[in-house]
């Protein structure tokens, strides 16, 4: 079984955007979208953080990721794999330079996506 988190957007989690983180808790619950790969073996979502905001770039994701991993070792925990959220990858102006930093400094798998529930239009059916 697979132990894995999410790193999400700040400013779409602070501006309620995405309360609760509803879309990837579902899909994950569902075992859709990229957590599909875990139909067979199962996973253990044990956090979500966030990117720590667009002011410091990569230079507070890697420190909050640092949190992370302490928070779990309290509990003798470690992940195998870390999920780059939807939103940060369809709507992060800095993703690319977010994406490498976390992928250099992980250690882990790095998954990027969680949800497909985007939807194609806004005011169209």
């Amino acid at each position: 079984m697979k132990k894995i988190a999410i790193i999400a957007c700040k400013m779409i989690r602070g501006q309620n955007l995405c309360p609760g983180d509803v879309r990837c808790l579902v899909a994950f619950n569902r075992r859709e979208g990229e957590f599909e790969r875990y139909k067979e073996n199962g996973a253990q979502l044990l956090g979500i953080i966030d990117c720590a905001g667009c002011e410091g770039n990569k230079t507070r994701v890697i420190p909050a990721m640092a949190l992370l991993k302490l928070q779990l070792n309290a509990f003798n925990e470690n992940l195998d794999a870390l999920h780059v959220g939807t939103c940060m990858m369809k709507f992060c102006p800095r993703r690319d330079d977010l994406l490498a930093a976390i992928k250099e400094k992980a250690g882990i798998e790095v998954i990027e996506g969680t949800h497909t529930y985007t939807p194609p239009t806004i005011f169209g059916k």
